[in-house]
Order: structure tokens, then sequence, then C-alpha cells
């Protein structure tokens, strides 16, 4: 009686040990599938205030996108800039501008 709980302690830990091994088999798959990526853009900006938009940006977002409006902005630690637009109709557009005002694409300034 005294190995009962012995015996279910160990089987636990077995339990336990395979559900880790299947986690890190479950990250390195996703690696390999490209999710990391979008993860990796996703906490690479920061969101801040539509005020804190250098004028050129705004500026070039009025001329460019006359249709849509400011919703959010956020900024990167290369001082790229994330907006996202939106219509009328609710519809969201996101670009990608310098700190000049000029439109990048996503990973232009990646090696």
């Amino acid at each position: 009686m005294k190995k009962l709980p012995m015996i279910v302690a160990i089987v636990v830990s077995i339990f336990s040990a395979q559900g880790v091994v299947a986690q890190d088999e479950l990250a390195v798959l996703e690696d390999d599938l490209g999710f990391r990526e979008y993860e990796y853009e996703q906490q690479e900006y920061t969101e801040i205030n539509i005020v804190e938009l250098p004028l050129s940006i705004q500026e070039a977002a009025a001329r460019d996108f006359r249709d849509l409006r400011i919703v959010k902005v956020y900024i990167s630690k290369d001082n790229t800039y994330k907006i996202v637009l939106q219509d009328e109709n609710d519809s969201i557009k996101i670009v990608f501008a310098s700190t000049n005002g000029k439109w990048i694409r996503p990973n232009n300034n990646k090696s």
C-alpha cells in the first residue's frame, strides 16, 4: 500500500514529461510553417497615439489615401510606422511608412 502513491507519482511525472516534449515538437513545427515571423512582427510594433505620428506621414496618408482615416498607429524599434487605415464601410487597410513619409513594404529593411 505504501508503494501505491509512489507509483502514481511516477506515472504522473512520465505523462507530464511527454506533454512537455510534445509542446517542444509543436513549437518547432510552428517555426517551420512560418508562424514565428507573424508573431515576431506583432511583437515588434508598439502602439502610439495618432498625434505622435510625424506630420510628413500624416500628410502622405491624407494625400495618398483620401477616402481612409487613420485609426491606429504603431512604431517599431527601427522607427518604421505601421498605420491602420479604415474607410466609411469599416474596411481596414494596413500600410507601413518610414519617418520621412515614404511608404515601405513589410520586410524591406530586414536582411
